[in-house]
């Protein structure tokens, strides 16, 4: 509980929240203070002060880097391994996730897994079309949009692009990712599942085209997880046009 408190109090500055996001959003990489201090404006003291704080809340690992013309090193701040979840009182919430990850592998029917997830997907699409009075379907920038929403709801940190060629998603955080060490593959049908199921609820088409993965997911070793909605055909020669509505 000692640590949770330190956290908390660590992230309720909004500045220091804003940088640990930052860093949050670029598991793979390392930012050193100038970025840090370039990228928030801020002067290179302040913001060491503030890395420095998150690497005490145990939120950033840290590592030295020499660039051989001597001097002193380069301190690089990255994400730290070990996550904090919030609850009071104490919920183990991660373990139940684990278990239930284990129970689904071994069943090994992974179109359950999918047709549950792709519901719950559904679901989500449809909490957000009501809380919004939403009705119709939702083309271009409108479902771009839409579908940005309710994954920064998912804790995703994600980026969502619209352009010809369909939506382009780039999921930058696995909410499964230490539930699911042992199962990552598990953990992309279900964050796949999920998406196809939002985008079918939110474009009100149904099944009117596919999502297709571009390149390692994060379970894989990749920076993020890129997914690409393409509209089929007749999708495509209707939606263009339409005027969309940003």
């Amino acid at each position: 509980m000692q640590r949770e408190h330190l956290v908390v109090a660590v992230l309720a500055d909004d500045t220091r929240f804003s940088i640990y996001r930052h860093v949050a959003e670029r598991p793979c990489e390392s930012l050193a203070v100038k970025d840090v201090a370039a990228r928030f404006g801020l002067h290179p003291n302040v913001a060491r002060m503030h890395l420095g704080k998150l690497e005490q809340a145990g939120l950033l690992a840290t590592a030295l880097r020499r660039d051989g013309a001597g001097g002193r090193p380069a301190r690089l701040y990255r994400l730290a391994d070990d996550v904090s979840t919030f609850a009071f009182p104490p919920r183990r919430y991660e373990l139940l996730a684990g278990l239930a990850l284990d129970v689904l592998a071994e069943a090994g029917d992974r179109e359950q897994v999918r047709r549950v997830c792709r519901r719950a997907g559904g679901k989500a699409a449809a909490a957000y079309r009501q809380e919004r009075r939403i009705e119709g379907a939702l083309t271009g920038h409108s479902l771009a949009a839409a579908v940005q929403d309710v994954a920064e709801e998912q804790g995703l940190l994600p980026e969502v692009e619209w352009d010809d060629e369909g939506l382009h998603i780039e999921i930058r955080n696995c909410v499964f990712r230490e539930a699911a060490a042992d199962h990552p593959e598990l953990s992309c049908v279900i964050h796949r599942a999920f998406v196809e199921g939002l985008l079918e609820g939110l474009d009100g088409h149904g099944r009117a085209g596919a999502v297709c993965a571009d390149g390692p997911s994060l379970g894989q070793g990749g920076s993020c997880c890129r997914l690409t909605y393409t509209l089929s055909a007749a999708r495509r020669e209707t939606d263009s046009r339409r005027t969309p509505v940003v």
